[in-house]
């Protein structure tokens, strides 16, 4: 990892307010190489999720195999989220190939009901499901445009909303 180091990236996230017990800085690409040399595997990836190292987060959503990761387990590494980076690599990365993907979409969309990070997994996910219904799809797209017009929400969760309403719209 430290071979991978970006100090100014590292520097960067740090002076944004986002604080691990480590943080390498390295770059999503050298952690895909990285998680390319490593046979998938349920054990390290959950080990890899439960340190505070960004790159080891990142990592353990490139390492855990789709079929071994429980949606009580997914819901749990929603709930341990440490930032909006992390909500969107994880999506793209892990939660939008699950076989349950749309019902965890689907689960997290109601606003009043969840954190701002599960809102985050929740838009990413739905804006890249595929196989939505045109009713699913109308739903989807529905929460968006409350969840845009909710100025209460962090810009974080509305852009999120935004960004999946582009894609759901098309």
């Amino acid at each position: 990892m430290r071979l991978l180091m970006n100090g100014v990236t590292a520097q960067s996230l740090r002076e944004k307010g986002v604080s691990y017990h480590l943080n390498w800085g390295a770059s999503l690409l050298h952690l895909q190489e990285m998680a390319s040399e490593y046979e998938p595997s349920r054990e390290l990836a959950i080990l890899l999720w439960n340190d505070n190292i960004r790159e080891c987060k990142i990592l353990a959503t490139m390492l855990m195999p789709i079929e071994h990761f429980t949606k009580e387990l997914a819901l749990q590494w929603i709930e341990q989220t440490p930032t909006q980076e992390i909500a969107e690599i994880a999506s793209k990365q892990l939660f939008c190939k699950l076989p349950y993907a749309k019902d965890l979409a689907f689960l997290l969309l109601p606003a009043q009901h969840h954190s701002p990070f599960s809102l985050i997994y929740a838009y990413c996910i739905a804006g890249s499901l595929p196989d939505l219904s045109e009713e699913e799809k109308q739903q989807a797209i529905s929460h968006a445009r409350s969840t845009i017009d909710d100025t209460a929400l962090p810009l974080s969760v509305r852009h999120a909303a935004h960004n999946a309403l582009l894609r759901l719209e098309q």
